[in-house]
């Protein structure tokens, strides 16, 4: 009971009658199986009337689990407590404060708030170097945005001015009526109206001259759109290509910590977030940089105290752009993980709709898919909630900075200090400015979306793989490897697969396979035969000891080339959507196979059983993944891949498992004629039938090590070998 309140946080009443039984009574306390490590930040405790010591506090705030120490030390409990004084009077008093722990807390939130700005500079600074191939014609249509912003800024201007002359007009045809001026100051005004010039021209040259600068404005402006698109597509193209290389470059450890769903979202949707960062929304920031420049200095030539009156809007404004943009960035974040980890769920929904049909899981798959698209929409509600927020606030600002405006204005047109054509002018400049402000905080929170996105593109460029692809020591294409078989050799390997440390696969594992044999690895579930032709193509390194490939170490290889030699089917083999013969000749190292070459392949894997059928014959589509396909006839396509290739190593994991007797005796033939002519074959098979077409058959134990090895005649005879009571088990 004392326990369970211990560790559930319950408030425990120590009544001890003396300071000297302290120690007694936290030893009761330390007398459990796990220990204890005691820091008191904050006592509250007194003497109550009768002398004795009553303390209430939070046991799970005196008291931290810590595994490390033994039961002996848990019973020395130390106390970490802060000075003590005791009144006359006897009542004690621990006047000691958590200020130090506030002061640590408050730096380290500072520390990692600096760390945070730190990194978003980093990503900006990333995102930006990403578009420096395209430095030109971003360049380009940055003086495009100058222009077009320009034609923008005339308007207001040009508005007052026409409003002004629009106004005398006006005033002088009342007066006219009014009696006020003669027919001959009428006269030589009209002279004077005849003569008079806007900007220095004559209407006439200044409407045409308007016009030609509304044309220019709209010229630029479609070059500016036009370049920023292919400037976004190049980018994009470039850093999803990129992106795929990098991950193509990746380890099985890489495949085994993360899902396809979630790089494809990042390939896909993060991709674009961060090509618009670049290209779109620098082009809607320098715009609107540029106009609010600009009018701010316009406004100011105008009345500068109107434009006092404007820039009392901005100190707010950028307060809430501030909180907005970091709150922007968490979110765009969360949602681009969200969206990967639903698009996830949907690419393995996807991958195994058959067997979804087959259990009647549609309704728990629905389910399941639901509960993603709820996360999405929760945290898009959230997005949703801060962009209102924000967009109404500072739209209620502006309003107010607009009647503030308006207010000053009309009086200073009262006073005489302001025409209307000023006040009108000013209006659309602070109407251009103040949009110019709202697309300035509108850029920073696409810039924080962008750098929210670029965490995951970035995370995955810089995911630096244990196993490099394309190192390596020795140059194997002047090795004998490439030339003849060699001798494959396990030297003392240990190994375990990364993602479960606690199991050991390999403890001790030694074998030899010599050039010109056919060895089928057998053993129960679980004994590491297919980590055994894991290993051989590195997918892992190891823990211990060495795999050796003629004189030399697997490790000193280019291992994209050395996984190019080696011919490998799978018991599931996945075919590229295309024709048969485009998945018989897919990436082998040569492209220049004959008819009779590529006829004799179809014929060693006896695919001629099921292409006879086909009206197409191998050009027949095998569909996505080749769902057109059984799974035997998907197996002797990849065979006759491998049979086309004629690798001196082949390996074939369950590769004749779908195969009906007479396609398996005709494989069967084709491997016994690669073993006379010297080439390896390594087989892992569960068939009896398999297991007698080896030369050798060696048998791995469930500790991974080798339990026997024989010929399939002389361990067969053998009535308390392995092999036997695994053919007896089925294996």
């Amino acid at each position: 009971m004392l326990l369970t309140m211990i560790r559930t946080g319950i408030k425990v009443p120590l009544r001890i009658q003396n300071v000297s039984e302290l120690p007694i009574k936290i030893k009761i306390l330390s007398c459990c199986s796990f220990s204890f490590h005691r820091q008191i930040s904050t006592l509250n405790s007194a003497f109550s009337p009768n002398g004795s010591l009553i303390r209430t506090a939070s046991a799970s705030h005196y008291f931290k689990k810590t595994p490390s120490t033994t039961l002996k030390e848990s019973s020395q409990i130390r106390f970490f407590t802060t000075r003590s004084k005791f009144s006359q009077n006897g009542t004690k008093a621990l006047d000691r404060n958590t200020t130090t722990g506030t002061i640590k807390t408050a730096k380290e939130n500072e520390s990692t708030a600096t760390t945070t700005k730190k990194n978003t500079l980093s990503e900006l600074k990333r995102i930006f170097q990403l578009a420096k191939p395209e430095t030109g014609m971003i360049a380009l249509a940055l003086f495009c945005i100058l222009l077009s912003s320009v034609v923008s800024m005339i308007v207001p201007s040009v508005i007052g001015k026409l409003l002004d002359h629009a106004q005398t007009q006006y005033t002088r045809a009342q007066e006219i009526l009014e009696g006020l001026i003669t027919k001959e100051n009428d006269e030589e005004c009209a002279e004077k109206d005849q003569e008079e010039f806007i900007y220095g021209l004559t209407k006439v040259q200044f409407y045409s001259a308007l016009g030609a600068v509304f044309v220019l404005g709209a010229v630029a402006n479609t070059t500016r759109v036009i370049i920023l698109k292919l400037t976004g597509e190049k980018l994009v193209s470039r850093l999803r290509t990129k992106l795929l290389n990098k991950v193509f470059s990746q380890d099985a450890f890489f495949w085994d910590r993360n899902r396809t769903g979630d790089i494809i979202s990042r390939l896909s949707t993060d991709c674009s977030i961060v090509s618009r960062t670049v290209t779109t929304n620098i082009s809607d920031g320098s715009r609107s940089l540029l106009q609010g420049v600009a009018g701010f200095c316009m406004m100011s030539v105008i009345s500068w105290k109107l434009t006092l009156v404007m820039v009392t809007i901005i100190p707010p404004l950028g307060v809430l752009a501030a909180v907005y943009g970091r709150r922007v960035k968490q979110l765009s974040r969360m949602l681009q993980e969200k969206v990967g980890s639903l698009t996830k769920v949907s690419e393995e929904q996807l991958g195994s709709i058959k067997m979804i049909q087959n259990y009647g899981a549609e309704r728990l798959e629905l389910n399941r898919y639901s509960s993603e698209v709820r996360k999405v929409f929760q945290v898009g509600v959230k997005e949703a909630l801060t962009s209102g927020v924000f967009f109404g606030v500072t739209g209620l600002v502006g309003n107010i900075a607009l009647i503030a405006l308006l207010l000053t204005g009309t009086n200073m047109i009262q006073g005489g200090a302001l025409s209307v054509g000023e006040l009108s002018s000013f209006m659309m400049y602070a109407l251009y400015t103040g949009s110019s402000m709202f697309g300035l905080s509108n850029f920073y929170s696409e810039l924080m979306k962008g750098a929210g996105a670029a965490t995951r593109v970035f995370d995955l460029y810089d995911e630096k793989p244990a196993i490099l692809p394309t190192v390596g020591k020795v140059n194997l294409l002047r090795t004998s490897v490439s030339r003849k078989t060699p001798t494959i050799a396990f030297e003392n390997v240990k190994f375990r697969y990364p993602t479960r440390p606690e199991s050991s696969v390999f403890a001790n594992l030694n074998l030899s396979i010599y050039p010109g044999e056919h060895v089928c690895i057998v053993g129960p579930s679980g004994c590491g035969k297919s980590s055994f032709m894991a290993l051989l193509l590195r997918y892992y390194d190891l823990e211990g000891g060495k795999i050796k490939i003629g004189d030399y170490d697997l490790k000193d290889f280019n291992l994209r080339k050395f996984r190019r030699m080696i011919g490998v089917v799978q018991q599931e083999p996945i075919l590229v959507n295309g024709s048969i013969l485009e998945n018989i000749q897919y990436a082998l190292p040569r492209n220049d196979y004959s008819e009779d070459e590529i006829e004799k392949a179809v014929a060693q894997s006896n695919c001629h059983k099921f292409l006879d059928s086909f009206p197409a014959g191998l050009d027949t589509p095998v569909g996505p993944r080749g769902a057109k396909l059984s799974g035997g006839q998907k197996q002797r396509v990849a065979l006759a891949r491998a049979f086309l290739m004629d690798p001196n190593i082949l390996l074939l994991d369950e590769a004749t498992s779908a195969l009906d007797t007479v396609s398996e005796s005709i494989v069967a033939q084709t491997l016994e004629k690669r073993r006379k002519e010297g080439k390896t074959t390594i087989s892992v098979a569960h068939r009896r039938s398999t297991i007698e077409h080896s030369s050798r058959v060696i048998v791995l134990s469930k500790d991974g090590m080798v339990a026997e090895s024989g010929t399939f005649e002389e361990l067969i005879a053998n009535p308390d070998s392995h092999l036997n009571e695994l053919l007896a088990n089925k294996v």
